[in-house]
């Protein structure tokens, strides 16, 4: 039975609606500007960590299902608020992902997601996301869910809605095999922030009625409606469905003549059920009351539109099956459902506007050239799925801007899948809307914040579909890709060179699966894209090659970045408190000029991916303290024309030690070895060693600090074969790094650990 709130007059909603959109403006998500790292987490992490993205130090060993419970404090979270484990998931090279959702008096807290990433040998290499500390707001919902649902719906102002459209609600039922399934909206109360200007402060979270609403009007689209559960004012909204931007251009014919599966039944039926995954398309027989499979007597199919729905969907499978190994837009075999022909007169494509389906719009299905099921929108629509199931990137500003990029990336690498090329135009066939090689000759922007960049405030554009340049915006990342695939050179809007080589759109297609399947949350922008693109580069390729060193450039080509990324840099001049100076592979400072780091300055941070080398010219004054940071992939070599120097504390990896005049250290990092782990690391007390080996073994382990002197040892131990455990008692030893050097059978591997 349906809910008595059904009855609900919508011609009263209708009547009021417009005045009460109207005064809900959507401020612009700037670009969020991640909190530093918590003090309590600096001792665990690199030293170009900050809150949202924390890069461990080698060696961390925590358990990444407890992390949030043995480490609560040191994340800012408090007694009330709990990190539940939505899903665990294994890739291709060994590493297992942890994504997990806050919640807050045990209500859900809107887009603060947190994944951990554990690498092959069982280590915590890094985690991102979004988490709100310091939340202090009521739990009491004044407002009953009923009242919030009439308040939701007057807001949508549709003429009908899903669950009012006995089709679409029986079709729900098949699909989820469960005959309560309704597209009736059910509320639950969550905190959500009242203005979303992208900082997710606490203060600006508030208690609220979600409801997910589904219309069966094509000028009103699916929406989340959140009603603040004390006051009743629509605080906030994001957009369901996702929508492709309409297009004049001229059309051809698509494929000539392809290969379809169909179902024998009585007639050939446009259905594909020759996999797990059901491929079915409808015949929405522009928008009238019943959809139907198309038929075919001889199954020699002269539907054009039919054909073209049929092989899209299921060239679009195939890519996603055979090239990521993911079964289906939600990974576990979900149905694939295509309304073709769904409103007579409109011509579009949108996914999730009846939930998890892909519906393609037509308005004349009697010629193949005006659909919009071409193989790279068939893919982009399908894209959107996957996103919907793996990142969650909510659809409007930044955020929607990604989620559109990465259906129009996959959209071209379907096509390149089933055709063999790549034409780096979004729906060529049927006339294009965009361009990866010159956004701007669509109207869209190649640069982040430059020309055609798309920052309407408040979020009113003329396009109800776009939510602030989700559609124009996305032409960032697009351009990024196209430049990594193929290479580049020129200068931003803002007269910035770059120069990007060609990794091959192979390579980077995979790099930008990884980094939307297992990096991305919902409320990531584009400076959370470049971060999810390096360290999927850095899983796949490792942190000095051309790819990641590529991935850099490619982004610094469209202006996105956090401070640089060059490929090498020279400091010169006086550098003031806070700054944060990178590079991607190598970093001088006073490099034939004067260098400074000014007395009273805050920490700096130098960072690069191959050396830090300082030079005569550089100076950290008294009274400064300075961080050299580098990541784990080669050494960090100071140089001095005046003495050899002398190795000192801490500096490799970044504890704070101020720089003693006249005495410059070297350190370099020594090969490691797999079968040798360390934990927990960093220690507080005490710390095991676990060394595997394949036969019975005589062995000597010694401990150095890093002064090079040996603070302990333990000689002549007999090894067993297979894993052997050691512990040391490190109370006594002074806060700061140690090696630890294992010799077995006269074979040394050296680990390093941290004294906390």
């Amino acid at each position: 039975m349906k809910s008595k709130i059904f009855q609900l007059s919508i011609s009263a909603i209708v009547a009021t609606a417009t005045l009460l959109m109207a005064t809900i403006p959507i401020k612009v998500m700037a670009q969020r500007i991640a909190p530093p790292l918590n003090p309590a987490l600096q001792g665990y992490a690199t030293g170009n960590s900050n809150a949202d993205w924390i890069d461990f130090r080698d060696g961390f060993s925590t358990d990444p299902t407890t992390i949030f419970v043995t480490m609560k404090e040191a994340f800012g979270l408090t007694a009330n608020d709990q990190m539940k484990l939505l899903k665990i998931k294994s890739d291709n090279i060994g590493f297992r992902h942890y994504r997990y959702q806050q919640y807050y008096k045990s209500h859900k807290v809107v887009y603060a997601e947190f994944i951990v990433h554990q690498n092959a040998e069982g280590m915590v290499k890094s985690a991102n996301g979004v988490l709100v500390t310091g939340l202090n707001a009521s739990d009491n919902a004044a407002l009953s869910e009923k009242t919030g649902l009439e308040k939701a719906l007057v807001f949508m102002g549709a003429k009908k809605y899903l669950w009012q459209n006995d089709v679409l609600e029986t079709t729900l039922k098949q699909q989820e095999k469960n005959q309560n399934a309704t597209y009736f909206p059910k509320g639950e109360l969550v905190y959500v922030p009242d203005n979303f200007d992208s900082d997710f402060k606490a203060d600006r979270y508030k208690l609220a009625w979600q409801f997910k609403i589904y219309t069966d009007d094509k000028d009103v689209s699916a929406k989340s409606v959140y009603v603040d559960a004390g006051s009743g004012k629509i605080i906030h909204y994001t957009n369901i469905s996702m929508n492709c931007s309409t297009s004049s251009g001229n059309a051809s014919a698509f494929n000539g003549n392809v290969s379809v599966s169909t179902n024998l039944s009585g007639s050939y039926q446009s259905l594909n059920n020759c996999q797990t995954t059901q491929i079915r398309v409808y015949n929405c027989n522009g928008g009238a009351a019943s959809n139907t499979y198309y038929t075919d007597a001889d199954n020699a199919w002269a539907n054009q539109s039919a054909v073209q729905a049929m092989w899209g969907a299921a060239q679009t499978y195939a890519y996603f099956n055979s090239t990521h190994s993911r079964q289906s837009w939600d990974g576990s075999n979900g149905d694939m459902i295509a309304y073709n022909n769904a409103y007579s007169g409109q011509n579009n494509a949108c996914w999730g506007c009846t939930g998890n389906q892909t519906i393609f719009y037509a308005g004349n299905t009697t010629a193949a050239t005006d659909d919009w099921n071409t193989n790279d929108i068939m893919g982009h629509e399908f894209t959107h799925g996957v996103t919907q199931a793996a990142a969650g990137l909510i659809y409007n500003k930044e955020s929607g801007a990604l989620n559109e990029s990465f259906s129009d990336i996959f959209g071209e690498m379907v096509e390149s899948y089933s055709e063999s090329n790549c034409d780096w135009l979004v729906g060529a066939d049927r006339g294009a809307i965009r361009s990866f090689i010159n956004p701007n000759a669509y109207g869209d922007p190649d640069t982040y914040l430059g020309t055609n960049y798309k920052t309407t405030s408040p979020c009113t554009p003329s396009d109800p579909n776009d939510q602030c340049g989700v559609h124009s915006n996305s032409s960032i990342q697009n351009r990024m890709f196209y430049l990594l695939s193929n290479g580049g050179s020129g200068t931003t809007d803002f007269g910035v060179p770059y120069n990007v080589t060609s990794i091959g759109r192979f390579k980077a297609r995979d790099i930008g699966y990884r980094a939307l399947d297992l990096y991305l949350t919902g409320s990531n922008g584009f400076i959370d894209a470049r971060a999810a693109w390096l360290h999927a580069a850095y899983d796949l390729y490792g942190g000095c090659t051309s790819e990641i060193i590529a991935v850099g450039d490619a982004w610094h080509a469209v202006g996105v970045e956090s401070t640089s990324s060059q490929f090498s840099k020279n400091t010169c001049g006086a550098i003031a408190s806070g700054s944060f100076i990178q590079a991607i592979s190598s970093l001088q400072g006073g490099n034939g000029c004067s260098n400074t780091i000014t007395a009273g300055a805050n920490i700096t941070y130098y960072a690069a991916r191959d050396r830090v080398i300082l030079y005569p010219g550089f100076r950290a004054a008294a009274g400064s303290r300075f961080i050299a940071y580098l990541e784990p992939c080669s050494s960090t070599m100071w140089k001095s024309s005046s003495n050899k120097g002398e190795i000192m504390s801490d500096l490799e990896k970044g504890i704070n030690v101020p720089l003693v005049a006249n005495k410059v250290p070297i350190f370099e990092e020594q090969p490691t070895d797999g079968n040798v782990a360390v934990y927990p690391n960093p220690f507080k007390t005490s710390f095991d060693l676990s060394i595997k080996t394949k036969d019975a073994s005589k062995a000597n382990i010694v401990i150095f600090n890093s002064l090079g002197v040996k603070v302990n040892e333990k000689a002549a131990l007999n090894f067993s074969k297979g894993t052997n455990k050691i512990s040391f008692d490190g109370s006594k030893l002074q806060r700061g790094v140690y090696i630890v050097e294992i010799y077995v059978d006269g074979e040394k591997t050296t680990k390093k650990i941290i004294k906390m």
